[in-house]
């Protein structure tokens, strides 16, 4: 099968999504994709681009995937045949209604009702978790409810058709079927119980935490400075690899930068792969602070790793990981997130052992790929000509 990849922001997870499913799948997949950056005016033009594109190739796909970036009825009303008649199926990483806004931004109709009209356009429309796919259709009703009038009818019966769940892929090598071999991260096998497990923190030294986010709003990058400037004021002793995509925020952890010094392992972003493997797989705990988070590729990526994971209760998280471990790993607030790193920095919740590393095995593109693949035929199937 010949599938074309239409993704008009190709940075951050949306590039690592792309590589992976490109490497990972059966199928034969090209792309065409623009830079990461001017996001409302890729959702605004990238359609009329990617469309004269197709229509100048000589070979015809047989499928396009395309991301929440593409005005989807746009590319397809902007094809020529026999192009126009190409099934589409597109994925969702985030959406545009339940978004947060910068604090730099004004509410934008467009923005959200592109997302609306796009699902309504593709064939298939997957969502990267069933926490993301709830929350985009519950939030139809009400954001069409600002129109004045001509509301279009049965929006979300008509989606709930067309929808699927299929995670993130991640690259990781996995787990061996052996467990307790020395070489996998200490929080492996047996059943979750908080009061057992191996020692902490895994260098016997004191305990590494981990942030690896983009430094945007969005994540809540002054909600860690507030909660670990306060652990170090009370003498807790830490360290710490500060990384992700600075996005001109450097000054967001500036102070942070000052206050720890030597104790910050690592800043900001690290481009080379095995560095950043090599962080994972020696941090104790990973930190989420998302005031938006529909799956999280890089909390998966550390859980995977061997990290205890601290994160926010109201985003995706207590449904992907809540079920599968007893402990204690969603928090509100500031002075949630504070008081749960000072019990596990000072040793009183740490160390317990559970699955989540090997639960996490589950997002790898090795046993992800395949299902891709088989919404991809299920599609193809969908659009054969009737004999």
């Amino acid at each position: 099968m010949q599938i074309m990849f239409l993704e008009p922001y190709d940075g951050g997870s949306h590039n690592s999504f792309r590589l992976g499913l490109t490497e990972a799948s059966k199928h034969a997949i090209e792309s065409l994709t623009l830079p990461a950056r001017f996001w409302k005016w890729r959702m605004r033009a990238s359609s009329v681009l990617f469309a004269d594109l197709l229509n100048e190739g000589r070979n015809r796909p047989d499928l396009l995937f395309c991301t929440d970036f593409l005005n989807v009825a746009d590319l397809k009303g902007l094809l020529q045949p026999p192009l126009d008649r190409c099934p589409v199926v597109l994925y969702m990483h985030e959406n545009q209604l339940t978004y947060p806004l910068s604090p730099h931004e004004e509410f934008d109709f467009h923005f959200g009702f592109t997302n609306i009209i796009s699902c309504l356009a593709a064939d298939i429309v997957i969502f990267n978790s069933e926490f993301h796919r709830e929350i985009f259709l519950e939030g139809i009703s009400g954001y069409l409810g600002r129109m004045p009038e001509s509301v279009p009818s049965r929006v979300r019966e008509r989606l709930n058709e067309k929808c699927r769940v299929l995670p993130v892929g991640i690259d990781r090598t996995a787990h061996p079927a052996a467990l307790g071999d020395g070489l996998s991260a200490p929080y492996l096998g047996g059943p979750c119980d908080p009061d057992v497990g191996p020692g902490w923190p895994r260098a016997n030294a004191a305990p590494t935490i981990l942030w690896n986010h983009r430094w945007e709003f969005d994540k809540r990058p002054e909600w860690l400075v507030q909660a670990l400037t306060t652990l170090h004021d009370e003498g807790l002793d830490f360290r710490l690899h500060l990384l992700g995509e600075q996005r001109q925020r450097d000054e967001v952890f500036e102070p942070l930068r000052i206050l720890l010094g030597g104790k910050i392992l690592s800043y900001g972003h690290l481009p080379d792969r095995t560095a950043y493997d090599a962080a994972l797989e020696t941090s104790d705990i990973v930190v989420s602070c998302a005031a938006q988070e529909y799956f999280g590729i890089s909390v998966a990526e550390a859980v995977q790793a061997g990290c205890y994971p601290v994160l926010p209760r109201e985003q995706v998280y207590p449904s992907l990981y809540g079920s599968m471990c007893r402990g204690r790993h969603f928090y509100e607030g500031v002075a949630g997130l504070t008081d749960l790193l000072r019990n596990l920095v000072s040793g009183r919740d740490g160390g317990h052992i559970c699955s989540l590393p090997v639960d996490c095995d589950a997002f790898r593109w090795e046993r992800l790929a395949p299902r891709f693949d088989d919404v991809f035929e299920e599609v193809i199937r969908d659009h054969a000509p009737t004999p």
